[in-house]
Order: structure tokens, then C-alpha cells, then sequence
């Protein structure tokens, strides 16, 4: 018996029908045929329906010739092919194609076959690269890339340079997202505790099931929210991300996508190196002065559930390296490095290694005197948005940041002369670096404010206190703290 397979996936005015496919095949039968046919279905793997029931029709001994209109019908991987060409041996099976016009009989038919599908494969690998690079260019323009919308949003039809998309609007789900991130923030609040508490009330999670701390930590990660500006950018940029948009872009009103390849069980937003940011044509919902406390609170949650609760201190975010202004990071669970040495090469760092421990003392007893110094004052509650001025200057500081990292790698290249060029260069830079610094601290403060008494009552439960809590308890007296060898500075918010 004769077998005719023919498959088709889709639809297209340039593709050759199921129809067309067998009356091309029944050309090449002399007696008896049977037709099976896949009408919708890839030719990447061989799950088809049809196709497995003449594997097993082959197996069964009831098919000694099986013709298609073309290799590709069969499949498009060479891997399956030649496995497949194995089993119609086994079986007695000649294959016949019409369009390439060779049969398997002979030698020379069989060397053909293998180029054939070798080509087949490349065409295949060609279409997934045009793919892949058109999500990616659909991406970096701001569009939707498919799928279902977060939690909160609706998606509706739009289009972007005559191009067909979809642009996120908040829908009635809102609330919960806006109730989740502030609850999150506040001190103490945990994701089982949110978690308990919606499932309490009967607020169902995005698909419509219990929630539980997968879905909420899900949710709280995902850049879609955040109204996007500079510190978003650069808290994206230390982790690693690839951002197709311009720091000038971040004004904190849209909202980002973030894609790129991962492993099947790899948790969407945990590890983002070599992952793209773009900003989305949406607008953003949540402060990005929310959405990082929030970020900061998980990053810590993570590492202390790895077993380094050790290596986290209360002044992260606040301590910058005397020397260059860049950030200092913890090393090792008892250090503090500079990241302008570590990862920028603008400094020479801090000699020696500072321990968190003495730091953190230091910082801590200055803390204390300031509290005596102001029983009368009032200190900060809430945090608002970025305001435009200060988002600017921010912008700026990071545009001459990227300046800065490239005269330091340019001027390895080059030559004396070319070196001292780049090296004025690099030296009015920095101390524009500064002025916009100095700029930025000088705008002050705009938030609402509590009363003294409310905190002061905090300062003897201090070291007991979680990391946590003792961060935002110093972030709400000073702006930062600058490390050198042999002393501290800390600059007061008041």
C-alpha cells in the first residue's frame, strides 16, 4: 500500500493547499493509496495527529511506499528526518518526493535527501531568527508583545507607526495592585501576610485561583507598574539589563516591558543580565519611589532566604565612596567596596576594608546626637514621585556617568599625546559630576511631615530593630553617607 501525506499550517494565498499537495502525489501512485493529511499543524516536530497514525500504520506492516509533494511536509528538523529515515528502513519503506524528485532507492537519492533537509533546517532556523528579531524591534518601539495583560491592566487594540499593536489601560483590578505595593512597603508586612489577607477577603489572584507568595512576588517584580525614571533606569542598569531606550526617556510617566530569553523554570523578573528594558506606551501607575522600596524589600527577602542574611546592612543605598561618589557595596557579608573601582574603574576605592560592623556603629552613634540636636523638628512621611527638576538633574548625573566610563576605557587606547586630551576631558566632567551633585542636594525636601515625637521614641529599640526597619528609619534623617580610609561624612536631609 501506498501512502500519501500532505500537511499544511496555515492559510496564505502563497501556500500550497492539502488538495493541491495530494493531486501532485497521486501522480507518482500505481496502485492502491491512503491519504493522511495535517491541515493546521507546524512541521517543527512530528506531534501531529495523522502523521502519528501513519507511523503507526508503517510499524504495523501495512505501507511499503509513502510519497509527499515535498520534504518539508514530512518535517523541517534534520534530527527527526534522518530518525525518520532510519524507521522506514527498519520497516521497508521507500519515500518519494515530487518536488525534488528523487527516491531513496538509490545512493544518489539518499546523499540528496540528506542535503535537502539540510537546507530545510537552515530555512527553519531563518524564519525563528526573523522572528525573534522582530519581537525584539516590536519591543524596543514600546508595543505589546503578546499575552495576557498583568494584573490591573487591559489590553486594546492600537496601532504605532501603521503597525498593529495592543496598549495597556488600568482596568478594575487597580486598587488591589496600588493596596498590594503599599501594603508590601510598610514595615513587618510580608507576602504571606498580604497573601492570607486577599485570599481573606475573596479578592481572586490574576487567574482567577487563590493567591499565594509566588503570584504576589510575580506581581510586585514586574516593571509594567512603575512609573518610570532614573532610578528605575540605573536600578535596571546595576542588575544588568539591557536598555534599549535613552536615560533622557525615563520622566517617570510610562510605564516598561521587560523580555528575553530564559529557562523554562527560571522565575521571570529574579535574574534580569542580558534581559531588555523598554519603555511601554502605557503610562505607569505606581512611584517609582514605591515600586523600589518594594524592589529593595524582595532583593533583600531573596538573599536572606539564600542564607546571607549576614551580608545586608541598613546603610545600603545611603553610603557612597568618599573618593568618586559611586555607591559602596557589600563584599563577603562583612565589607564595603566601591562599585566606581569595582565596576566603573574611575577610582582607586577605599584602602583596606571597611567593616560593616564599625560602619554601621559609626553612623548609628551620629544618628543618636542628631536626635538630641532636633526634638523640635519634623521629619519626612510619605515619599511622592521624583520631582521633574530633580529627575532631570538625576538624568544628567547618569549621562555623564556613561561619559565618564568611556573616556576611562578610551584612554587605555590611546595614545600620549590623545591622553592628556581625554584626561582635561575626564577632569571637567567630574567636576560638572559634582556641581550637578551639589544641585541636586541643594533642592531639599517637599514631603509631608510627621511629628519628631512620633520617632524619637524608636531610637533605644535601634539595634534590635530589623534591617529593614532601620533602613527606613535612616533614610528618613540622612541623604547619604560618603566613606573614606579614615573618616565619615554624612550628609543630613535637615
Amino acid at each position: 500500500m501506498t501512502a500519501i501525506y500532505a500537511r499544511q499550517s496555515v492559510d496564505k494565498k502563497d501556500s500550497i493547499s492539502i488538495d493541491t499537495q495530494i493531486d501532485m502525489c497521486r501522480r507518482y501512485c500505481t496502485d492502491n493509496y491512503r491519504i493522511y493529511s495535517d491541515k493546521g499543524w507546524s512541521g517543527k516536530n512530528l506531534d501531529r495527529p495523522d502523521f502519528r497514525r501513519l507511523l503507526s500504520d508503517i510499524k504495523h506492516g501495512q505501507i511499503d511506499k509513502l510519497v509527499v509533494y515535498k520534504l518539508d511536509r514530512i518535517s523541517r528538523s534534520l534530527n527527526d528526518f534522518s530518525n525518520l529515515m532510519e524507521t522506514f528502513k527498519q520497516y521497508g519503506v521507500e519515500f518519494a518526493s515530487t518536488v525534488e524528485t528523487f527516491d531513496t532507492s538509490t545512493p544518489i537519492g539518499r546523499a540528496m535527501l540528506g542535503i535537502i533537509m539540510v537546507f530545510a533546517e537552515l530555512e527553519r532556523e531563518n524564519i525563528l531568527l526573523r522572528v525573534r528579531d522582530n519581537y525584539y524591534a516590536r519591543g524596543e518601539k514600546g508595543m505589546y508583545l503578546g499575552g495576557v495583560p498583568v494584573y490591573g491592566f487591559d489590553k486594546i487594540p492600537t496601532k504605532q507607526g501603521g503597525v498593529k499593536t495592543s496598549v495597556l489601560i488600568p482596568n478594575g483590578d487597580l486598587p488591589t495592585v496600588e493596596y498590594i505595593f503599599s501594603e508590601y512597603r510598610e514595615s513587618g508586612s510580608s507576602l504571606g501576610q498580604i497573601v492570607k489577607e486577599l485570599n481573606g477577603r475573596g479578592v481572586p489572584s490574576p487567574a482567577g485561583t487563590l493567591w499565594d507568595s509566588s503570584k504576589l512576588s510575580r506581581l510586585l517584580r514586574s516593571p509594567t507598574y512603575v512609573m518610570a525614571d532614573v532610578e528605575v533606569y540605573r536600578y535596571f542598569k546595576d542588575k544588568g539589563a539591557k536598555i534599549s531606550n535613552p536615560v533622557e526617556d525615563f520622566t517617570g510617566e510610562r510605564g516598561c516591558f521587560l523580555y528575553g530569553k530564559r529557562e523554562a523554570n527560571e522565575r521571570k523578573y529574579t535574574d534580569v543580565h542580558e534581559h531588555t528594558l523598554s519603555l511601554g506606551l502605557h503610562d505607569g501607575v505606581i512611584s517609582s519611589e514605591l515600586w523600589l522600596d518594594v524592589q529593595r524589600k524582595l532583593d533583600e527577602n531573596s538573599q536572606i532566604k539564600k542564607g546571607k542574611s549576614g551580608s545586608y546592612s541598613w546603610l545600603t543605598g545611603l553610603i557612597k565612596c568618599g573618593k568618586c561618589g559611586y555607591a559602596m557595596r557589600v563584599q563577603g557579608g562583612e565589607y564595603f567596596y566601591c562599585t566606581g573601582r569595582a565596576n566603573h574603574g574611575v577610582c582607586a576605592g577605599v584602602d583596606g576594608k571597611p567593616r560593616i560592623e564599625e560602619v554601621e556603629l559609626a553612623v548609628f552613634a551620629e544618628l543618636d546626637r542628631k536626635f538630641d540636636e532636633i526634638r523640635n523638628i519634623v521629619i519626612e512621611a510619605d515619599k511622592p514621585s521624583l520631582s521633574p527638576k530633580a529627575n532631570k538633574l538625576k538624568m544628567r548625573l547618569e549621562a555623564l556617568g556613561t561619559q565618564i566610563d568611556n573616556l576611562v576605557g578610551k584612554l587605555a587606547e590611546t595614545s600620549e599625546a590623545i591622553g592628556e586630551v581625554l584626561e582635561k576631558k575626564l577632569e571637567a566632567l567630574i567636576a560638572e559630576r559634582a556641581e550637578t551633585q551639589s544641585e541636586l542636594d541643594k533642592l531639599g525636601d517637599t514631603r509631608p511631615k510627621l511629628a519628631y515625637a512620633d520617632v524619637i521614641a524608636l531610637i533605644s529599640e535601634f539595634p534590635e530593630m530589623p534591617i529593614e526597619t532601620k533602613r527606613e528609619i535612616a533614610r528618613q534623617f540622612i541623604m547619604k553617607v560618603l566613606l573614606w580610609e579614615d573618616k565619615i561624612e554624612i550628609v543630613w536631609k535637615f
